[in-house]
């Protein structure tokens, strides 16, 4: 006869069932899941046969999952390499043949708590706590306090990851960088872009060729600038205005050597928002800085009405 088996999870309290060919096949499973073996030896040949089958097909699916749930824990990063095969029982050979068949590398860097941190940080919405640090490395098997999931918080600000929200009544509370603005400085008169020039009209002109200058000189590395910041060119000497926006594509890096500044980084003109900037600038008078220099972050105001004459 067949046998209903019922499962309750303890996770959400939701039930569910399945049905097990023969009540001598169900016995068998529950006696596998206590770490029991049971053979019946009353059970008709033909039964056993029949149960057999059903068994092999069993495990033919715990076992895909168990091969899935292996490479999923390595690209994790979060155990090492000899403590996986420790709890999959499978000596480095094998482990590495399976890790291979999954298009895995043979060598492993095992990602380090702020690696594994940033990920998620970066990869999920909200804000972020200690207690939720905690919760989060720990489902990666570290056991980490709140002494470190604060440290672990600093960290990631200092990196210009994170940044701290101010007025939670003394608590540590933090969030994903923004997109930031910038203001770019350029002196028609002395920087060139491209080999050229760099005056309004052509760098407008660049931005409209969909090609312009992918390498923006910086003074200094600006850890706090990323991909996906905007710089907004300001034209100085006689120009005084802004009359450009450039997309940040990475990190400043160090230039090579003999370039114009020590550092580096990759930018994409805007054509829309510097086609629209050329016809009607923000000009120095307007601004509410007004010293602009080098490249810094660009007041809360004049973004504002940088992306209004911009067209955003």
């Amino acid at each position: 006869m067949a046998t209903r088996v019922d499962f309750n999870y303890g996770d959400d309290g939701s039930q569910e069932s399945a049905v097990v060919s023969s009540d001598q096949l169900a016995r068998v499973v529950r006696a596998a899941l206590q770490g029991e073996v049971l053979v019946s030896e009353q059970a008709a040949p033909h039964d056993l046969w029949r149960d057999i089958a059903a068994v092999t097909s069993l495990l033919q699916g715990l076992e895909d999952w168990r091969e899935r749930a292996i490479v999923a824990v390595d690209k994790s990063g979060a155990v090492d390499r000899s403590a996986l095969g420790i709890a999959a029982n499978m000596g480095a050979a094998k482990l590495y043949d399976l890790l291979e068949r999954h298009g895995r590398p043979r060598n492993q860097t095992r990602l380090t708590q702020v690696e594994v941190l940033e990920s998620r940080v970066t990869g999920e919405d909200g804000e972020w706590d200690p207690a939720r640090v905690v919760a989060t490395l720990n489902s990666y098997g570290w056991e980490t306090d709140d002494k470190r999931a604060r440290a672990l918080l600093r960290t990631l600000t200092e990196q210009g990851v994170l940044e701290k929200i101010p007025n939670r009544g003394g608590r540590a509370v933090y969030q994903v960088v923004g997109t930031r603005d910038w203001l770019y400085c350029l002196d028609p008169e002395l920087d060139t872009i491209d080999n050229g020039p760099s005056t309004p009209a052509r760098v407008a002109r660049l931005a409209r060729e969909e090609s312009g200058p992918t390498q923006w000189w910086l003074g200094k590395p600006l850890r706090r600038m990323r991909d996906g910041d905007r710089l907004w060119i300001y034209f100085g000497g006689v120009e005084g205005k802004i009359a450009a926006m450039a997309h940040v594509r990475s990190s400043p890096r160090p230039a090579p050597a003999g370039s114009p500044k020590p550092y580096e980084v990759d930018a994409a003109l805007d054509r829309k928002a510097t086609t629209a900037l050329c016809k009607s600038p923000v000009r120095l008078e307007e601004m509410e800085q007004k010293h602009p220099q080098a490249c810094g972050e660009m007041r809360a105001a004049d973004v504002k009405l940088a992306e209004a004459r911009a067209g955003l």
